[in-house]
């Protein structure tokens, strides 16, 4: 129990590679270190018994394939992207084996659930939002596994719970919402701009970016959400606390066509969103509109979770893999993998291949990755060609 709680300290020489792009150790020190990487170890435990729970806990004598784990346990075949998901996030934890014949046990201990959970807490009191979402996850796999219910049922009800889970006040959460609006920031024209967030959620990435920049410098600020709760909520609260911000709200379907919902082509001088590009479900196609939608020399600034490696799981995945909007995505053995959050080259290479220049993730992921490859949180940008004169829409298929 000793050794699951000792999080060694970070390596100092991170926070000049974060301060070079902008981020003080406000956003991340050896608190929040701790708290991460605590969380990373919770995940495990939850995994661990989400498995056991689940009938499909690969045997210690002898290997087995996925297909005959999830046979054995009765679980669908629907199920193997969440099963495959949860071993081989026990595979990175040295609780699981892989190999050609498939997953064994390892026999070590499991991760000391309750114990991480209180030294979360203790750590910092505003991750009970995170740990409550994740103990909701693994309550609601068996049931979603059984088809008693869906992920959407099980945790897109309990509207309470995301209030809390999506907000600033959030610590783990809020990490992703400050590096995506420091690069974003750095990167609006001077003269007044024009900005578009995709997928806003309860407006906690909007607040983050709009406490960084001069009411002067957004000449328009059009936030999008689909779902109408959420989007209301940001509403009054956006316009409350910025009541001189030109401030436009509706909906947006990120994998609908995007001029048909009323973003002008070359209308936008800063597209951005957090957490919420990795949901398209043909992700070039999704790109090609972002970069439609911008003015020539205009940025694309992705909020996302990183992978340090494209076979890593991330703990911050495990919730939201018990969503079909998470799942349901157009995959490719080289572009796109898997479904959820990508790797960085990944994602520079798929900005490159929707005609962005430029394509930069921040903080630098290859330097701070050989420092702490647990700091999952980047923002992806690329740039509109500045002598990119084409304004047509690319149609999503």
């Amino acid at each position: 129990m000793t050794d699951a709680l000792d999080v060694p300290p970070p390596d100092l020489r991170i926070y000049p590679l974060l301060a070079a792009a902008g981020l003080s150790d406000a956003v991340f020190n050896p608190r929040q270190h701790r708290s991460c990487e605590l969380v990373e170890r919770y995940v495990d435990a939850l995994a661990t018994d989400v498995v056991r729970a689940l009938g499909s806990a690969p045997p210690v004598d002898a290997a087995r394939p996925l297909d005959a784990l999830l046979r054995a346990a009765a679980l669908p075949a629907a199920f193997d992207t969440r099963a495959r998901w949860l071993l081989d996030r026990l595979v990175g934890a040295g609780l699981v084996a892989c190999d050609a014949a498939g997953y064994r046990g390892t026999g070590a201990p499991a991760p000391p659930r309750d114990a991480l959970r209180a030294a979360i807490l203790d750590a910092d009191a505003s991750y009970a939002a995170a740990v409550e979402l994740l103990d909701e996850a693994a309550a609601a796999y068996p049931r979603v596994a059984r088809g008693e219910t869906t992920g959407e049922a099980a945790l897109l009800r309990r509207l309470a719970l995301w209030v809390r889970y999506f907000a600033n006040t959030n610590g783990y959460y809020a990490l992703g919402n400050h590096v995506a609006a420091v690069a974003a920031a750095a990167r609006l024209p001077s003269p007044p701009a024009t900005i578009l967030e995709v997928g806003g959620g309860l407006g906690s990435a909007a607040e983050a970016l709009l406490a960084r920049v001069p009411p002067g410098r957004i000449a328009r600020y059009r936030f999008t959400e689909p779902v109408a709760f959420f989007r209301r909520r940001a509403e009054r609260t956006l316009a409350t606390a910025h009541p001189t911000l030109a401030l436009e709200t509706g909906e947006l379907d990120l994998n609908a066509p995007w001029a048909a919902q009323g973003v002008a082509p070359g209308s936008i001088d800063l597209v951005w969103g957090v957490n919420v590009f990795h949901l398209a479900r043909r992700l070039d196609d999704v790109l090609a509109e972002a970069r439609a939608a911008l003015a020539p020399g205009g940025w694309l600034v992705a909020g996302e979770g990183l992978r340090p490696r494209p076979d890593a799981r991330v703990g911050a995945e495990f919730p939201f893999l018990l969503l079909d909007s998470f799942v349901d995505v157009e995959l490719d053995p080289a572009a796109r993998p898997t479904p959820g959050f990508l790797a960085a080259p990944h994602w520079l290479a798929a900005l490159a291949r929707a005609g962005f220049a430029s394509g930069v993730v921040v903080p630098d992921p290859t330097r701070l990755g050989a420092l702490y490859p647990g700091f999952f949180a980047g923002a992806v940008c690329g740039r509109r060609p500045v002598d990119d004169a084409e304004t047509t829409e690319r149609p999503i298929r």
